[in-house]
């Protein structure tokens, strides 16, 4: 599926939930963020993707709600040792892990791992891409990589 089409499948997601806006209940304090992200994939045209999160857990076990400016829900990811799965509307899409439903629903790949150690203000290594995280303290993080082909630039906001 490409950008566009999950672009236009998450729309059509939006306008067929509605109001309804399952929102997660924050269990760890430690493992919860809640914000806005873009992920920008840096070809000609440059494609965006961008959307209000809720994320619980950790790069092994854990959910994120992807909410429309209006605080629609988008999306569901899912995932754990099992498997990962992503819920839009009435169409869900399984897969045997998180990093490929990322791809799939960004255009990118993102660093999974290194994504969660960020967003606790940690610095983490993570191949071809460079952090930034001296806004952490005003809740902002940004993120590019460079290599391979095509670049991609992420930007996240954290609710304070």
């Amino acid at each position: 599926m490409g950008l566009k089409t999950l672009f236009t499948a998450l729309t059509l997601a939006l306008l067929a939930t509605g109001c309804a806006s399952p929102r997660l209940s924050a269990t760890d304090a430690n493992a919860y963020w809640s914000g806005r992200m873009a992920i920008e994939v840096l070809k000609e045209p440059p494609e965006t993707v961008s959307a209000g999160f809720e994320l619980q857990g950790s790069a092994q076990t854990g959910e994120m709600v992807l909410l429309s400016p209006i605080g629609t829900t988008l999306a569901v990811l899912k995932w754990s040792a099992l498997g990962a799965q992503l819920t839009q509307g009435q169409q869900q899409i399984e897969s045997s892990n998180l990093q490929s439903l990322g791809a799939l629903l960004t255009g990118t790949e993102l660093p999974i791992a290194a994504l969660f150690e960020w967003l606790a203000g940690r610095p983490a290594d993570a191949s071809g891409w460079q952090v930034d995280l001296s806004g952490y303290a005003e809740g902002k993080i940004t993120a590019l990589r460079q290599h391979p082909a095509p670049g991609a630039f992420l930007r996240i906001a954290l609710d304070r």
